[in-house]
């Protein structure tokens, strides 16, 4: 007898993370989703209702150098602690087929394996939807945050409940970019960003390919031959911005840099739920199945001011 159909979902899914050999996939990038986990910028979190850092946010009022060795200290309570919050968004990719597609797809002569290749498709539809995500439009995505909102073309903004306009430390930094100018005004942003020239520094910039690619021919490659002596090189297969690796996103299509540290500005997701596989069930009423890609995640900040974006369009 043949392999059920369900029991190919349940042995594939892990596999198909790494292995890509299915049907060729003609419409998903997430490269910059891929960087981020590969430096420690996806942060497992047990869940709770709310996702809230907590925030040391200004200098102790108290502080004073005094004028004699009697002068008196100030005595009020120290108030120099406070937190951010953010909702918790949830993400789900519904994965359908029939009986039939069942049965026709569990035979040895079968195409191509259609649970791995729709299993596949799931993550990467997942994976996608975040890096999209990421970049939305002001006000995001059914409550999924965007570096749209987080380092904002001004500073200013509500992120984590907290009110930048009234709340100035916790403004980001911002910088316009022109075309002859472009190193220059980004490093103008990355140093604000940066605080000092022992502070927590940008570790990413990104940005789209149109950007990355205008950045790129501003660079001076060195032109040399290649091992044959007959091959040029031209072009850089990797930019860096002093400490920041500046990656490109198929999800920004704008002329906007954001600029961050990911020890600061991360993706949150709920350890539990993260990338998790729910059981395939059947239908009642159709001769269906279906299973879920699900994820609890949340792109957040907990220090806004050591960010930064520049950008060409106001």
């Amino acid at each position: 007898m043949a392999v059920p159909f369900t029991q190919l979902v349940a042995t594939t899914y892990d596999e198909v993370v790494t292995e890509r050999n299915k049907a060729a996939d003609q419409w998903s990038d997430s490269s910059f989703l891929k960087w981020l986990e590969k430096m420690g910028g996806v942060e497992r979190r047990p869940g709770g209702a709310t996702l809230q850092p907590v925030l040391d946010y200004r200098m102790n009022s108290g502080t004073d150098f005094l004028a004699t060795d009697v002068t008196a200290t100030a005595i009020s309570k120290t108030d120099v602690i406070t937190a951010a919050s953010y909702v918790w968004a949830t993400l789900v990719v519904p994965v359908n087929w029939s009986l039939t597609d069942e049965a026709l797809n569990s035979e040895a002569n079968q195409k191509v394996d259609l649970a791995a290749s729709i299993t596949d498709n799931a993550l990467s539809s997942h994976d996608q939807a975040i890096e999209n995500g990421m970049f939305a439009a002001t006000g995001g995505t059914d409550g999924f945050n965007t570096l749209v909102d987080i380092y904002t073309k001004d500073g200013t903004g509500t992120v984590g409940t907290i009110v930048s306009g009234t709340e100035l430390w916790w403004k980001s930094k911002f910088k316009l970019w022109a075309d002859t100018t472009i190193l220059a005004d980004m490093m103008t942003g990355y140093l604000d960003a940066s605080k000092g020239s022992s502070g927590r520094q940008p570790n990413v910039v990104v940005t789209s390919a149109t950007t990355f690619g205008i950045l790129q021919g501003k660079l001076q490659p060195l032109q040399r031959y290649g091992k044959e002596d007959t091959t040029g090189r031209i072009g850089f297969r990797a930019l860096q911005f002093v400490n920041a690796d500046v990656v490109f996103s198929m999800g920004l299509t704008t002329d906007s840099m954001f600029m961050f540290n990911t020890a600061d500005t991360k993706l949150f997701v709920v350890s539990s739920a993260w990338r998790e596989r729910r059981q395939p069930v059947e239908f009642t009423n159709q001769a269906m199945m279906n299973m879920k890609v699900f994820s609890v995640v949340q792109l957040a900040t907990k220090n806004r001011s050591r960010g930064a974006c520049v950008f060409k369009t106001p």
